[in-house]
């Protein structure tokens, strides 16, 4: 049995880690403006173009308009694998690009140079260009709003969204994103209310998972863009110039809080498991519709903000991380962590409501615990968990829905990506791929042996020594590495 002193030590030393897990500087939405040469216009199969230009006031600019609106149809929302259409959770109108319904003229993501400001502030890791393809055209007119959602995924390589607002005039309808208690609102009402140019644009960007929503509209037409965000084709070699020196400082201290671990000998001395809660969402495709295996340097670009530095950090101090998914039924309140995530087959034997033993049966379930502090790992924060309904609103977690929104009564119902065969809430139905809870798993060798190896002669001073790698291990860790196939295909 551990000493006091020992606990203590080893609780000091993970309180160390996760303050510099906390400290990295991982943004999960960047945005911009531009002013294009020539009005962005936007041209239907019908060969009629219609120019979006700001308008002296929102009355005019609900005229001038007219013709785009006439064109649109009601927007629809998506609640697992059903498309719904509610305008208590959402009031719009859009367009889709599907079928070349329309194309936009004067305006090019990748040539503005956006995509590759996005990959920069949101990936940097992400080793080719990014893509932007044309999802739909959105009008939000007196009235609209779009309660708090999360993008519906659209493939194994969908990084994000951009939406891109065009110079309408509108009032209110502020853009607001959420991710872990931080929001970051994008008004772009009175942003194009006050500008000089007629024709300046604004955007934004951000990880798909993000919660995000449309405040309501008090006047004016609100006219935005959204484009899918992919990775590159070849996301199979790291990328190592350019990257920032802040973000990577706060990446090397990571490193260091690990080292300090891995060179105590009083820590986990027999080996184990760190685990890192995902701070992003994954979805369950193909890619992880098999038995887990640890991320290579190759695939490791494929996760998202801090979970790639944190994973990074790790494999730099030649250790081996592998995401697992974590799946948790809402009722019970129960988690269960996952070989695999579940396949099509798993899916369709899943129904609305399951008891957990049929749960358990039908999923590839590693470990199970009531409190999700049961899985023989050490969490350095807090485990994937259900305790209440996280949203844009603290309030509503405390089940004063209607209380501290009477417009928003949909929050009642979001953000159920944990088990529920039809709980997801997007912006559309999906029959693909749902999003679930992952953690990082770091394995920790025991003390002497592997990334923890010493030489003969730090042995022989003791504890108090800094034991260090012998550089035939980092060469094996490093060969091992570019051997491994990882869950992740990067592709």
């Amino acid at each position: 049995m551990a000493s006091t002193s020992d606990t203590n030590r080893e609780r000091a030393l993970l309180e160390g880690l996760q303050h510099a897990v906390h400290g990295l500087r991982a943004p999960f939405t960047c945005g911009g403006t531009l002013v294009p040469e020539q009005a962005l216009t936007l041209r239907f199969r019908d060969k009629t173009q219609i120019p979006v230009l700001r308008a002296r006031d929102t009355s005019e600019q609900e005229r001038l308009l007219r013709p785009l609106v006439e064109r649109c149809a009601v927007a629809a929302f998506g609640m697992g694998r059903k498309t719904r259409y509610d305008r208590t959770v959402r009031d719009a109108l859009q367009i889709k690009a599907e079928g070349d319904a329309f194309s936009v003229l004067h305006f090019d993501p990748a040539a503005a140079g956006i995509l590759e400001q996005i990959r920069r502030e949101l990936a940097p890791q992400v080793p080719d260009a990014l893509t932007a393809e044309l999802y739909n055209l959105n009008v939000y007119a007196t009235g609209g709003h779009f309660a708090s959602h999360k993008d519906t995924p659209r493939g194994s390589d969908m990084l994000g969204t951009l939406v891109v607002c065009l110079p309408a005039q509108f009032s209110n309808g502020a853009f607001v994103v959420k991710h872990h208690g931080v929001f970051q609102t994008y008004d772009w009402g009175h942003a194009i209310r006050e500008q000089v140019e007629s024709t300046r644009i604004h955007w934004a960007a951000f990880f798909g998972d993000v919660d995000h929503q449309i405040e309501r509209v008090w006047g004016g037409l609100r006219v935005t863009l959204t484009y899918l965000i992919r990775r590159g084709a070849n996301t199979g070699r790291s990328r190592v110039p350019g990257r920032d020196r802040g973000r990577e400082a706060l990446n090397t201290l990571v490193q260091q809080k690990l080292r300090v671990l891995l060179d105590d000998r009083r820590f986990l001395p027999k080996g184990g498991t760190l685990a890192f809660p995902c701070s992003h969402l994954h979805h369950q495709d193909a890619r992880f519709q098999r038995k887990q295996r640890p991320l290579s340097r190759q695939t490791v670009s494929a996760l998202k903000g801090r979970d790639h530095e944190v994973a990074a950090a790790a494999m730099a101090e030649g250790l081996e991380a592998t995401l697992y998914p974590y799946m948790i039924e809402t009722c019970a309140d129960e988690t269960w962590q996952l070989d695999h995530f579940p396949t099509p087959r798993e899916q369709a034997a899943l129904g609305d409501q399951m008891d957990p033993t049929d749960l358990e049966e039908a999923l590839a379930v590693r470990a199970g615990s009531e409190d999700a502090g049961g899985f023989d790992v050490v969490w350095v924060d807090p485990p994937p968990h259900f305790n209440a309904r996280p949203t844009m609103y603290p309030e509503i977690a405390e089940g004063r829905a209607h209380a501290a929104d009477p417009d928003l009564p949909a929050l009642m119902h979001l953000h159920a990506c944990e088990y529920s065969a039809t709980g997801y809430f997007g912006n559309e139905g999906s029959d693909i791929d749902l999003y679930v809870y992952g953690a990082l798993h770091v394995a920790i060798p025991p003390y002497g042996t592997g990334a923890r190896a010493v030489t003969k002669t730090e042995a022989s001073r003791g504890s108090s020594s800094v034991p260090r790698r012998r550089k035939k291990v980092r060469l094996t860790t490093v060969r091992k590495e570019l051997k491994q196939e990882s869950c992740i295909d990067a592709a």
